[in-house]
């Protein structure tokens, strides 16, 4: 089956993967000599609820970057879409999640004054989903020398928070999302996934050719314009005091901490968490009880 059916998915609406004749169309529109020569990318790796996007979202803020919002842009340039083609359909996703209101799971993270849907010199194109960052790493590791061919200039953000909390999060969701009732089995698996997902990280980050930058959650959202003014300046981009304020306006505390509504954490759990956290330089001086 074609690469390009085969991701006509859920996660992948009809409206943003039609055939390549539309997108080369709607790029045509567009000035093709200005997307070659942009050669700045942002993507993310990581994991489930760890502040990918707010953080995401900020950035699409800024007027002269878009970073859309789970549209997945390794499927498509697995299926062999154009760099013109992924610039435009980022484009798209964004003006389409600004429709929404820029809702997602709960939360708003519409920026008042921001150029969320719009832009107006364009520099950096991204997109916000790390999840499935390392599948695609898993499943085909030559698909990053061909994002680096498109996008030479490209940064990749792990964020993360404390791994009892992602843990929990992750268990939580997939009782509901399976109507079922888990067991302290389900949360080992959880917990090795996690981990496991955490070492094919560092192993993208030693041996992929991208600058990579890891943030710590609490850091972010402590610092929001600090990290903010530093991840723009890597690309020569100013964030502006306003920007600045506007994106700080929106941000909220320290996410909750659902390791404390879990019941299966023991002093077995917790010590086999412990054990497993320093295969990883991320989350050293993490506690369950902080």
């Amino acid at each position: 089956m074609n690469k390009r059916k085969r991701i006509i998915t859920k996660d992948h609406p009809l409206k943003d993967i039609l055939p390549s004749r539309y997108w080369s169309l709607r790029a045509h529109l567009e000035s093709k000599s200005a997307y070659e020569q942009i050669n700045q990318g942002l993507f993310f790796i990581g994991y489930p609820r760890s502040s990918h996007s707010i953080l995401g979202a900020l950035l699409d803020a800024h007027p002269e970057v878009v970073v859309s919002h789970e549209l997945d842009v390794l499927a498509f340039l697995d299926a062999g879409f154009s760099k013109r083609q992924l610039i435009q359909m980022m484009i798209t996703r964004s003006r389409q999640f600004a429709k929404t209101g820029n809702q997602w799971m709960g939360y708003n993270y519409r920026v008042p004054g921001g150029y969320q849907g719009r832009v107006e010199t364009l520099r950096l194109v991204g997109d916000k989903r790390g999840g499935t960052t390392t599948k695609w790493y898993r499943k085909d590791p030559a698909l990053f020398s061909k994002l680096h061919e498109l996008f030479p200039e490209t940064v990749f953000v792990h964020m993360y928070r404390n791994p009892f909390d992602s843990i929990s999060t992750s268990y939580f969701r997939s009782e509901a999302r399976r109507r079922k009732k888990f067991g302290e089995a389900d949360l080992y698996r959880k917990i090795d996934h996690f981990f496991d997902h955490a070492r094919v990280i560092h192993e993208f980050e030693q041996q992929q050719p991208f600058e990579f930058r890891s943030i710590r959650a609490d850091d972010f959202l402590e610092s929001p314009k600090e990290i903010l003014t530093d991840l723009l300046g890597h690309f020569s981009i100013r964030a502006s005091p306003k920007y600045l304020d506007n994106c700080a306006s929106i941000l909220f505390g320290k996410p909750p901490k659902r390791r404390n509504e879990l019941e299966l954490w023991s002093s077995q759990t917790i010590a086999y968490v412990q054990k497993r956290m320093p295969e990883t330089p991320y989350f050293e001086g993490y506690q369950f009880a902080e």
